[in-house]
């Protein structure tokens, strides 16, 4: 089973008809809790079993249940909010800490009946019934019609992105659903490792994303840290060449490699190289389908109006749960 994704959307907007929550995050994956008594994790990489044991034993409750939930695992910072380099740096490390929790934001299925013909509402009452409380399995909070405020609100805290789903959507498993918006807020952006070439004692990755079907190239990004030149050498398969529009722009010595790695960036300050814009690496990751890291025009948000009153919003814990 895949997930389902998400379309952008060029501005917040309110209204009536829509669920607006955090886009948290993390490494986004399945929770698969099968009717034999077996959990298991099921994303992009094949090794989050291992890689976030604590979630897979925080997921007892659900044993036998024929459960299936979608959701993103996270470290959380002092704040509550996901932080990816962290996360990051756990992966790339080996190291179980910090400490993850998996924020639920779906449920697929439950007593192994299929609820993603059911809407939006519906599923996420079925999921208030089941997450315990002080569980590393968490239910985040989400506002009904005002997405501006709540986006008002994510900006203030540093929050990179929100979603909007429809209150009667269904799950659209394996497509980029027009019922689940995502609205950025920050100019943070997915781009594909392509290649690299040395500089000095570090590295300077190549970036592409996909346009119509063809791998162009986006820029450039320095990583210094050993930890993850050493993770990105190890991980990543050199190949002879990639096919990518405007190659030439990379110059001499690039070491292509098979484009599966991601990297998250932020616009930089420096100068780019060769024409390239220059990036900050965030985090790099191998737990995302490059074939989704494809350049698309926003949507214009929805024509709603939303007569809801504001509230107070604590969309997860305020601080890392422990080990």
């Amino acid at each position: 089973m895949v997930i389902e994704a998400s379309t952008p959307c060029s501005a917040p907007f309110d209204g009536d008809d829509w669920l607006f929550n955090i886009e948290w995050e993390g490494s986004r994956c399945l929770l698969v809790a099968d009717a034999d008594g077996s959990i298991r994790l099921q994303g992009e990489t094949a090794a989050l079993d291992e890689r976030y044991p604590e979630i897979v034993a925080a997921a007892g409750f659900l044993a036998r249940r024929g459960a299936v939930l979608d959701g993103s695992i996270c470290v959380l910072d002092a704040d509550g909010r996901p932080d990816l380099a962290a996360l990051s740096r756990r992966v790339m490390s080996g190291e179980r800490r910090p400490a993850a929790v998996y924020l639920v934001t779906d449920i697929l299925h439950l007593d192994g009946e299929p609820l993603t013909s059911r809407p939006l509402l519906a599923r996420l009452a079925a999921l208030a019934g089941l997450i315990p409380a002080d569980s590393r399995i968490q239910l985040p909070d989400h506002v009904v019609g005002r997405g501006r405020a709540l986006a008002g609100a994510a900006v203030e805290r540093g929050l990179a992105a929100i979603l909007a789903r429809r209150q009667d959507a269904p799950y659209l498993a394996g497509m980029a659903s027009p019922l689940r918006l995502r609205i950025a807020l920050s100019a943070r952006r997915e781009a594909i490792v392509v290649g690299w070439r040395s500089a000095g004692t570090g590295l300077r990755l190549l970036l592409g994303d996909w346009v119509e079907g063809r791998l162009g190239l986006v820029g450039v990004a320095p990583l210094g840290e050993a930890l993850g030149r050493r993770w990105l050498t190890t991980t990543a398969e050199p190949v002879p060449a990639v096919a990518v529009d405007d190659a030439d722009a990379a110059g001499p010595g690039v070491t292509w490699i098979r484009p599966r790695l991601i990297a998250i960036v932020e616009p930089a300050l420096a100068t780019g190289t060769r024409g390239l814009p220059a990036w900050r690496l965030v985090a790099l990751r191998d737990d995302v389908d490059p074939m989704w890291c494809v350049r698309r025009a926003p949507v214009d948000p929805p024509q709603a109006t939303s007569h809801q009153p504001l509230r107070p919003f604590s969309p997860t814990v305020l601080h890392a749960l422990e080990m």
